[in-house]
């Protein structure tokens, strides 16, 4: 192959948008960093307290989830956990809040 040809073909590449990479390999769509697609945060890793045992521990919430309420269990003591999620319009978690599950 030429140097030209190779030339070429390199432009070509650098000029295509990740978009139309995702179409050309058969990719889905995946969030790019720093588009304008969601204003908020995909995820926050927050602090939630047991209410079964009353200890703290770390837990990475979702906030892509549409669903506002969901049940994980508590990493210290496995009992289930309802967790109550408050978010803003933009996507930004607001108030995280736990209860038992019975």
């Amino acid at each position: 192959m030429s140097r030209s040809r190779i030339d070429e073909l390199t432009r070509a590449a650098h000029s295509l948008d990740p978009a139309s990479i995702d179409a050309l390999y058969g990719l889905e769509p995946v969030f790019e960093p720093g588009s304008d697609v969601a204003s908020g945060e995909l995820g926050v890793f927050v602090e939630l307290q047991c209410p079964w045992c009353a200890e703290v521990y770390g837990s990475m919430i979702d906030l892509t989830d549409t669903s506002r309420c969901y049940i994980e269990d508590c990493q210290i003591c496995c009992q289930p956990i309802e967790v109550q999620l408050e978010v803003s319009e933009q996507g930004e978690l607001l108030s995280a809040q736990t209860q038992r599950v019975n």
